[in-house]
């Protein structure tokens, strides 16, 4: 599933990300896939990366459960929302992470640190600059 999401073209995956969760997909399909080609010393922890993914993904449908039958109100949830927003930034960070040591790995042109989370960050924009990239990435770990 990870090597078919990273191999869409920008217009594809700038449609999805409108829903939210295909976004998260999008960066495990990136931690997971550019993983494999990364030296053992610096790959990133699946289970952490598996963690970090799954907490927002679990706490999107429940929040907004609970937020539409009155369960709780937003004082109850804003730990929780606070929770997940540190996930997903830790992701771009991490994910960013992983596509320059997967650069420095290939021995290719490296992008930079900073362009690369912002460029997640703001998925909009940085999609139609990350996807292309990782088209060719995923034609050399096959």
């Amino acid at each position: 599933m990870t090597r078919e999401y990273l191999s869409k073209n920008p217009k594809e995956l700038f449609w999805l990300f409108w829903l939210g969760i295909p976004f998260l997909i999008w960066i495990y399909s990136i931690g997971i896939e550019l993983n494999k080609k990364i030296p053992e010393s610096g790959k990133l922890n699946k289970i952490i990366l598996i963690g970090l993914v799954a907490y927002p993904l679990i706490y999107i449908p429940v929040g907004l459960i609970v937020m539409i039958y009155g369960i709780a109100d937003m004082s109850t949830i804003v730990p929780f929302h606070f929770g997940a927003m540190i996930c997903m930034f830790l992701l771009m960070i991490l994910t960013s992470i992983t596509i320059i040591k997967f650069e420095k790995a290939e021995k290719l042109k490296q992008s930079n640190g900073i362009g690369l989370f912002f460029g997640i960050w703001y998925f909009i924009i940085g999609v139609w600059y990350i996807q292309p990239k990782l088209n060719e990435y995923i034609k050399r770990i096959k």
